[in-house]
């Protein structure tokens, strides 16, 4: 049962952490141990979109290694954070940018989003709108408005849903600039 969106068959607690939609971008895999042993999967196949599942973690598992390929190497990134203090907090919104850059242009990049839906979650089709460009303002707003549209946010803490979704493509935004600067 949900106790943010009672009635459905759904949870949309939401899920707040900083390190995994980086870690989504940079394409990161987890080891996770259990009775069979060993096995390693995506990151991005680790979380569920539901606020009571949230893991593809057998009860008896642990996760005990996060690896990162080497194609991560190279790769420009920004977070950034809306939160009610400045210092230690949980995140409210947050956006994570990488972006692999070669004279000027993106090669690959992603984008990801924590603290608006029950998983943090890569935005769809973010790399499309970059790779091959020289990101520029009007680049980075359509990447903000793409991460906006992603966002599901609910009246789970003391901000506004309009006002975390409008958050998320500030920050978006400023992300993919600060990954180009």
């Amino acid at each position: 049962m949900c106790h943010v969106a009672p009635g459905g068959n759904f949870c949309w607690a939401t899920f707040s952490g900083d390190t995994p939609p980086a870690l989504l971008c940079l394409g990161a895999e987890i080891e996770i141990a259990g009775p069979q042993g060993l096995r390693r999967t995506p990151l991005s196949e680790f979380y569920v979109n539901d606020g009571i599942v949230r893991l593809r973690l057998a009860p008896n598992e642990i996760v005990t290694r996060v690896h990162l390929p080497e194609a991560a190497a190279g790769w420009r990134g920004s977070y950034q954070k809306l939160r009610v203090r400045g210092s230690i907090d949980y995140p409210l919104a947050g956006v994570a940018v990488a972006l692999k850059m070669k004279s000027g242009r993106v090669e690959d990049a992603r984008v990801a989003i924590t603290a608006l839906n029950p998983a943090p979650l890569l935005v769809k089709d973010a790399d499309a709108q970059l790779i091959g460009m020289a990101p520029n303002e009007e680049i980075a707003e359509r990447i903000g408005e793409l991460a906006a549209r992603t966002a599901k946010p609910l009246t789970t803490s003391a901000l506004t849903p309009e006002y975390r979704r409008e958050m998320v493509r500030v920050f978006a935004k400023r992300a993919v600039m600060a990954c180009v600067n």
